[in-house]
């Protein structure tokens, strides 16, 4: 009975709609991922599905990307998708991954200032959560987590609301002292959701906790 009501547990601690751990793994499309179009964030100037390269099944996005080093327009770019408001995420409770790919030349040419990667967020109010930099690894898939609960951001609005989350990112930079320019695709696969492990503990237990008041109460 315990791990049918951990099941349960997971299946509520994400409001707004139901899903499986895996939201986005590109097998179908784009799935409505696309790229930035800011000023600032021009690095990457297209989003398409691709089958160069894939963590799981056959298929990842892929961008195509103008990374140059101190430059206005192209020093960052993203890709991005953003949910319908009916569709929006709690993210409280919950951990956040997606896997990355960047192709020789990638991370730039210092060596001891890579170029890299950050996930992030948005919500109903385009308030904005952009989590921790992660160096850009070249020629493997590099799995980002992000945790709005614990971990301390990079950038945070200050009314960035976790419970009514639509956009979901993956951002790439240049480092801080980061040379040469990089043009070429990268990739993104398998962005998922899941309950946090202490949460869906929690959550079950309560459950059950619940459960044996009923039978008692019937009893």
């Amino acid at each position: 009975m315990m791990k049918y009501l951990v099941v349960i547990a997971a299946m509520l601690l994400v409001s707004g709609s139901a899903f499986g751990a895996t939201l986005y793994d590109f097998e179908t499309g784009t799935e409505g991922w696309t790229f930035q179009t800011y000023t600032d964030s021009q690095a990457i100037s297209t989003a398409t599905q691709s089958t160069v390269q894939a963590l799981t099944g056959t298929h990842s996005l892929a961008g195509t990307t103008h990374l140059v080093p101190g430059d206005a327009n192209f020093s960052k770019g993203e890709l991005l998708v953003t949910r319908p408001q009916a569709d929006k995420l709690n993210l409280s409770g919950t951990v956040e991954s997606v896997s990355v790919f960047g192709a020789a030349g990638a991370a730039g040419t210092n060596g001891s200032s890579p170029n890299g990667w950050q996930m992030f967020f948005k919500d109903v109010n385009n308030k904005s959560w952009y989590g921790t930099w992660n160096n850009l690894v070249e020629g493997s898939w590099k799995t980002l987590t992000a945790n709005v609960d614990t971990e301390t951001p990079a950038f945070m609005d200050a009314a960035f609301d976790k419970t009514q989350v639509v956009t979901l990112g993956v951002k790439l930079g240049t480092g801080g002292a980061s040379t040469g320019i990089y043009d070429g695709p990268i990739y993104v696969d398998d962005y998922t959701v899941v309950p946090e492990p202490t949460s869906m503990l929690l959550l079950g237990t309560g459950l059950v906790g619940i459960f044996g008041f009923a039978r008692k109460k019937k009893a």
